[in-house]
Order: C-alpha cells, then sequence, then structure tokens
C-alpha cells in the first residue's frame, strides 16, 4: 500500500532536520556525500559506487569506515523504497555540492521511473538548512514534476562527471542546460577546482590570497573564502583538510598552522589550530604570483570525480582562458 506521505530528498541532515519538522506528513532522506571531492568513478549502479565512496570518506576523515557504510547503504535502501510513497520531492541549492548530489539522483530515477507527476523537484538559489520556517513552506509550493528532459540532462551529466577524463563534463558548458538551471555555474566552478596553470585550484588560489592580504587566522580564513563564493559549497571539514594538505606538505606553500591536523576531539588543539596565525612561505608567494608551479613541487594523486590526476596524467583549467589544458 502507498504511504500518503512525501519523501523528501535532499542535501544533508541541517536541512533535513528543517524540512521535517516544517513539513508534516514527510519522510526525509538526507543523500550526506561530498562528490566534489575523490574518486566518483563510472560504475553501473549506485550500489558498486557507493564502496568506493565509503573508502574514501573514511580515509579522508569522514568517520569510522563502520558508521559511513551503514549510513549510506541505509540511504540506498531508502532510495529503493521510494514506491512506498505517493511522491518523491528533491530539495536541492544552487551550490556544486548540492548540484552533483542531485545529478546522482536524477540519474537513479532516470533507470527506476515513478508514475507521471510524483517525483518533483523543488531548486532555491539560497540555502535551505539557514531558512526560517515560513519561507521553506512557500518553497514547498514551488515544487515541480521533473520532466523527462531534466532526467535525461541529469543522466548525461552524472555520466560525463564520471568519465576518466574531464573533456565531456566541459563540453557541457557549450550545450543548452536550462532544464537544470543552475548546472552551467556548476560545470563551470567543478572545472575551476582542477589544478590550474600554477597548479592551484581556484579554491587553493582563494586560500593563498586571503593569506597574502592577511593577518589571518585559520578560522578567519575559512570564513574569508567562503565569502569569496558566488554559491558557498565547502563545509569545514573539507576546507580543514585542504589547508591541511598546503601547509604540511613536504615543501609547504602556508607557514603558522599550529597542532594540525585538526583534533576535533581535543578541546585545546582545536582552538589552537583554530586561532593560529597564517602566513605564506617562500615557496607559496611564488606560486601565487605565478613565478612557480605549485604541481611541480607535490606528488600529485588525487581525484577529480571520474578522473585520476596523477603527475602524468594532469588535466588543467586555465581560469583566464576557460579552457582544459590536457595532459603533456
Amino acid at each position: 500500500m502507498i504511504a500518503t506521505t512525501d519523501l523528501i530528498i535532499t542535501n544533508g541532515d541541517a536541512a533535513g532536520e528543517l524540512l521535517r519538522r516544517v513539513l508534516p506528513g514527510t519522510e526525509v532522506l538526507p543523500w550526506r556525500d561530498v562528490l566534489h571531492e575523490g574518486p566518483v568513478p563510472l560504475t553501473a549502479t549506485l550500489e558498486e559506487l557507493t564502496p568506493v565512496r565509503v573508502e574514501y570518506l573514511a580515509g579522508a576523515g569522514g568517520g569510522e569506515i563502520a558508521a559511513i557504510e551503514f549510513e549510506l547503504t541505509a540511504r540506498n535502501r531508502g532510495l529503493g523504497m521510494n514506491a512506498d510513497f505517493g511522491r518523491v520531492v528533491l530539495w536541492f541549492e544552487h551550490d556544486l555540492y548540492d548540484q552533483l548530489q542531485l545529478l546522482q539522483v536524477l540519474d537513479w530515477f532516470a533507470t527506476n521511473s515513478r508514475a507521471d507527476g510524483t517525483l518533483l523537484l523543488v531548486q532555491t538559489d539560497d540555502y535551505i538548512g539557514r531558512q526560517e520556517p515560513e519561507v521553506v513552506t512557500v518553497l514547498a509550493t514551488t515544487a515541480t514534476p521533473v520532466s523527462q528532459v531534466q532526467l535525461d540532462l541529469g543522466r548525461q551529466a552524472w555520466a560525463a562527471f564520471r568519465q576518466k577524463t574531464p573533456e565531456a563534463w566541459a563540453q557541457l558548458s557549450d550545450e543548452d542546460l536550462t532544464a537544470l538551471p543552475f548546472l552551467k555555474p556548476t560545470v563551470i566552478r567543478m572545472l575551476e577546482e582542477l589544478p590550474g596553470t600554477d597548479g592551484l585550484s581556484r579554491t587553493e588560489r582563494q586560500m593563498l590570497a586571503m593569506i597574502e592580504s592577511g593577518p589571518v587566522t585559520s578560522l578567519e580564513l575559512f570564513v574569508a573564502v567562503q565569502d569569496l563564493e558566488d554559491a558557498e559549497f565547502m563545509g569545514d571539514w573539507s576546507f580543514w583538510r585542504l589547508l591541511d594538505s598546503l601547509a604540511l606538505a613536504e615543501e609547504p606553500m602556508i607557514a603558522g598552522l599550529e597542532s594540525a591536523p585538526l583534533q576535533r576531539d581535543d578541546e585545546e588543539l582545536a582552538k589552537a589550530y583554530l586561532t593560529s596565525r597564517l602566513s605564506l612561505t617562500s615557496l607559496g608567494k611564488a606560486v601565487l604570483a605565478g613565478g612557480a608551479d605549485w604541481a611541480a613541487h607535490h606528488g600529485v594523486d588525487e581525484w577529480w570525480g571520474g578522473t585520476h590526476l596523477t603527475e602524468d596524467a594532469l588535466w588543467r583549467w586555465d581560469q583566464v582562458c576557460a579552457q582544459l589544458i590536457a595532459p603533456e
């Protein structure tokens, strides 16, 4: 028997708790994956991708592997039970974090179809978890049925993101993406996380620039870099990992970071980390000025969607010319 309640799928726990509180008669399924980080290879099913994501998130300090595996497996199981609900309503924001999740969910529903008009989408250019209850109530009235065009575009973009090179993803920027109004800026913003001609991602470059204009503490840096984004997408967990990578490298670009990596369970060490006064090393200054290549000074071994970036397969994004640079 189909339940009369809605199943809401949204980005995470903060938004989920608010939606659950404001919209009675709903079940909420938080998606809980940071898809702009780590490997997202092309797999045949969500179930095949899940162990890859579990291993990455646990290895990156996202929690105990058993707990992460339980969460994502339960999420998948909840998704598979969507037929028990009269409607499924997708609630996602405009930022990179949410839009990648939306593509993954649309891809799944493209091959696990529902009756016409029972899969709906609420998209907002503001952050769901920060809204007042009355705003959420109004947003709920904007839910519109997901079209076949949106499902097809979601499937195409999700496959492009998981290819072994970023070429298909970059090509999306030349296509008509209006069916998903926040997809085009998402495509560009994700490309900007590839190493640039200086070896820096846009986020890394923004971090160095804010430190150069300092003095600035780690916590102040996080806030300042967020303010530079048209659509904030990076949580503090991701940001601290990135900061650690720049400060703890064999040839660091950032000096002054104390008690790194961040020790969340130790109040004194965490305070020392967050209040550290940061500065640039000579290498940091040289890279920021365009006189050195960060990629030449540290081993490149990281993932960008389905693309494994290494020293021998280093795709870059020229931010000035807005174009991919293939490995030499």
